[in-house]
């Protein structure tokens, strides 16, 4: 009876060991499929330095391209999860239409092209495919794909599905984006022709129009602007804006789609602004690309945030989409004034200069690679830990632009990163000096969430997830959760520190 029993415990342990033998197997045959790379040996290095140009100067050209990606909502159509704070936000209508809008810039010896999708953010290996369907003959150089960060729009990372542990992205949907920010790109190919280009900056009291949510308070609340114009004629062609904030001024109780203030401002530069059909302020027609900047820290237009319509003199603070058209228009009437009694000089030849190269990060977040195993998120690795991305630096004369693949904490770009009290790492700043410094040109743009979205980039002095927490809070920050790790910052900090002094070596 006794060697009966420690028969079947020998049995049942061996079949114990079969079994989490076969369980191991399956999760590692699972991780190894989840984190392949989808782009084995993709490597990008673009250095353009602009010599061509300087040796034979040729006229700016510029185009514009615009493609609706807007899904079709309710009736058969299957149902479409809007992304941004939690899941199950089905949209139940469409406010506005959403779409990818491109331009396009060439000195006679480079072509560089920018779209610009209204979308909370567009992984890698989708900028890849984009960058597969730009046929030959359209001559880009380069190519930059910029999500606006929208959180009304359609889940393309799989974060915000029906439910906790389903993604939320629709392959068709994301495949119709891919292909619109092609037929954007190629669009604007289309449209080249001779203009001037003149530098806005415009100083923004960020009061009454967004809220940094998270210590230490800093900003990118300045507008940036570029405008082109016919040589002859002196029509506005087209321009792009950049500005720093999370579009989610209608928050999370909306159910329709919307391009948020990105779309009002978009819209009010081409066609004025406007109230049931009556113009207030004219627009400038053309075409007008919204680009957005440094969102981390938490940049938004909080429900605690009044915002004034100068237009009506009414104030909003609970959030609506009348809330979102005052902060468009608020920002709209801006660039528009700048127009009206600018002084700034417009050129003709412009120089563009190129430095661009995909780089490595470690991830260091668990909740990440959960996701990746139950297929919400799906990206590609080029291996275990290791997450490929890209950084750049464009010139186009006076102008520079850095293209950030992340939600980047302002203090890291104009300055004021802290070693903060409280935090998990009691060290000084690592993230200096602050990336404006270091750019070239006299107006400086960050385009954040360019080429990928890999989450907040959070300076490490400032990285808290442990207590005590910061400036003696009782809780931890929010940020880190949605952040790849504490090395994050300072190692994109580096690689774009390299860039800015491989773009001064070259002059």
């Amino acid at each position: 009876m006794k060697s009966v029993v420690v028969r079947l415990l020998v049995q049942s342990f061996l079949g114990l060991v079969v079994l989490m033998l076969l369980v191991g197997a399956l999760l590692m045959g699972r991780a190894a499929w989840v984190f392949r790379d989808r782009f084995p040996g993709y490597a990008l290095d673009v250095r353009i330095d602009g010599k061509a140009f300087d040796q034979s100067p040729r006229p700016l050209r510029v185009g514009f391209g615009r493609v609706d990606v807007t899904p079709a909502v309710g009736g058969t159509h299957p149902p479409v999860w809007i992304a941004g704070f939690s899941q199950g936000r089905a949209a139940t209508g469409v406010h506005d239409p959403l779409e990818a809008v491109a331009i396009v810039w060439d000195d006679g010896h480079t072509r560089v092209g920018v779209v610009s999708v209204d979308s909370i953010g567009i992984f890698h290996d989708d900028v890849v495919r984009v960058r597969e369907r730009l046929p030959a003959d359209l001559k880009l150089d380069y190519a930059v794909v910029c999500a606006t960060h929208n959180h009304s729009t359609p889940d393309l990372m799989g974060l915000w599905g029906p439910g906790l542990f389903e993604s939320g992205v629709d392959p068709v949907y994301r495949d119709r984006v891919v292909a619109a920010s092609a037929e954007a790109l190629a669009q604007a190919v289309a449209a080249l022709r001779p203009a001037t280009l003149s530098l806005h900056e415009l100083k923004v009291d960020p009061t009454g129009l967004v809220a940094d949510t998270r210590k230490p308070e800093v900003y990118d609340a300045d507008l940036r602007w570029m405008v082109f114009r016919d040589p002859q004629s002196r029509a506005v062609l087209g321009s792009l804006v950049g500005w720093g904030n999370h579009p989610e001024t209608p928050w999370a109780g909306n159910t329709e789609l919307t391009a948020d203030f990105c779309g009002v401002i978009r819209d009010s530069l081409e066609r004025g602004i406007r109230y049931d059909g009556a113009v207030r302020q004219a627009g400038l027609g053309g075409t007008h690309v919204f680009v957005n900047g440094a969102v981390g820290g938490l940049m938004t237009t909080h429900p605690s945030t009044t915002v004034h319509d100068g237009f009506l003199g009414e104030d909003f603070k609970k959030p609506s989409h009348e809330k979102t058209r005052a902060l468009g228009h608020s920002l709209a009437k801006r660039l528009l004034d700048a127009v009206e009694v600018a002084t700034v000089p417009a050129t003709t030849t412009v120089p563009i200069r190129v430095v661009a190269r995909t780089v490595e990060l470690p991830l260091a977040n668990p909740n990440f690679l959960l996701a990746g195993m139950l297929g919400l998120l799906d990206r590609g690795y080029v291996r275990w830990m290791t997450v490929r991305t890209e950084v750049a630096l464009i010139q186009l004369g006076e102008a520079s632009i850095a293209c950030i693949p992340g939600e980047i904490y302002p203090e890291i770009v104009n300055g004021g990163v802290v070693r903060a009290p409280g935090g998990d790492f009691d060290i000084e700043p690592l993230e200096v000096p602050p990336l404006r410094e270091m750019m070239p040109g006299r107006v400086k743009f960050v385009f954040g969430l360019a080429n990928d979205e890999i989450g907040y980039i959070i300076p490490k002095s400032e990285w808290n997830t442990e207590p005590p927490h910061l400036f003696g809070a009782d809780s931890a920050p929010y940020g880190e959760v949605n952040s790849m790790g504490p090395e994050t910052a300072y190692l994109l900090h580096g690689f774009l520190r390299e860039l800015t002094e491989s773009a001064k070596a070259s002059r």
